[in-house]
């Protein structure tokens, strides 16, 4: 670790970036006309096929189930979810199917359905046929998913401007795009199913990179005490900082990753639906690893720069200054 060293790699974590954005880009572009989504759309907004039954008079779930199950079996259908429900007006229950079902056969299905259960039955209601079309990504989606990224960036913003110093806020800012740029970059090439859940966890991108970089400009900002390090050049004073800070950082993404990896063993062990899980704790893995990458090594590398330049341009008013002191003491 005494020669770990990123200060001087920005463009290389640049083009690694770089990459990893084109591929998810393509990956997404090629679905989004091919396999219908940029990203893998996950259960609450794939697109199905539906009948639906409704019925008022009291009765047990089994005996509409068998009905059900006899009108599906005659046309050749299976669903894949049952969704139930009640209301004031009586209950309901909602089969679901894939789209590749055939629209004839459901249709026929529910008319069917619908002769045993219609108002001239004991049950008093009726079936339906209907499609929904889900789509990840609508405006209302992305209208909350941008206010929810973009006040958490602003805050991280405004507070390393107060706490720490303009370039810092300015490499915080840098690091919260590339690594919501990394984070939905992987998201397309694993094609991981996503649901609203994703804009949840874009915001714990933008917090988790808050931390991290909070932690190392800590280490920056402590180490200034020392005349050793006041000494050094600026891309050895953020080497070093790197070098105090990267356990730490690590230690955050991997305790962060594993609790993912166990609340899905744990329920898988419980019997619990790891269907639903699934999407939010891959997600959580992948957050974990766009931000162990970005903090560490293109942060650095990009905040390097900045501190250089900045460093020049205090060296040259400290310079312009000490001339100017030094002339108006000749002129007396």
């Amino acid at each position: 670790m005494n020669k770990f060293s990123v200060s001087s790699k920005m463009h290389l974590f640049i083009i690694i970036s770089a990459i990893f954005v084109a591929i998810g880009l393509a990956v997404g572009l090629v679905c989004q006309f091919i396999g219908g989504g940029f990203f893998g759309s996950g259960a609450g907004f794939a697109s199905y096929k539906a009948v639906t039954v409704e019925y008022s008079m009291p009765t047990t779930a089994e005996e509409v189930q068998e009905i059900c199950e006899d009108a599906f079996s005659a046309n050749g259908v299976d669903y894949y979810s049952v969704q139930t429900a009640e209301n004031s007006g009586g209950d309901e229950v909602e089969y679901r199917f894939v789209v590749s079902t055939d629209t004839e056969a459901l249709k026929s299905a529910a008319e069917s359905i619908n002769s045993r259960v219609g108002i001239e039955s004991d049950l008093l209601g009726f079936a339906s046929y209907s499609e929904y079309n889900g789509e990840f990504g609508g405006t209302v989606d992305m209208m909350y998913a941008g206010i929810a990224v973009a006040a958490a960036v602003v805050f991280q913003f405004i507070y390393f401007a107060i706490r720490y110093k303009f370039t810092m806020a300015i490499a915080a800012f840098v690091a919260d795009l590339h690594n919501l740029l990394i984070f939905y970059a992987l998201l397309a090439i694993t094609r991981v199913q996503v649901s609203v859940s994703v804009v949840a966890l874009s915001v714990l991108v933008v917090l988790l990179t808050m931390i991290c970089c909070g932690i190392l400009f800590g280490k920056m900002r402590k180490s200034f005490r020392q005349d050793s390090y006041k000494a050094m050049s600026s891309f050895e004073q953020v080497d070093a900082a790197l070098r105090e800070g990267f356990k730490p950082v690590t230690l955050i993404n991997v305790i962060l990753a594993s609790a993912f990896v166990l609340v899905l063993i744990f329920s898988l062990f419980a019997g619990a639906g790891i269907y639903g899980l699934f999407m939010p704790c891959a997600c959580g893995i992948i957050a974990a690893a766009a931000c162990q990458y970005g903090s560490l090594f293109f942060m650095p590398a990009v905040y390097s720069r900045l501190k250089l330049r900045a460093d020049n341009r205090a060296a040259k008013k400290a310079s312009k200054y000490s001339g100017a002191k030094k002339a108006a003491k000749v002129a007396e």
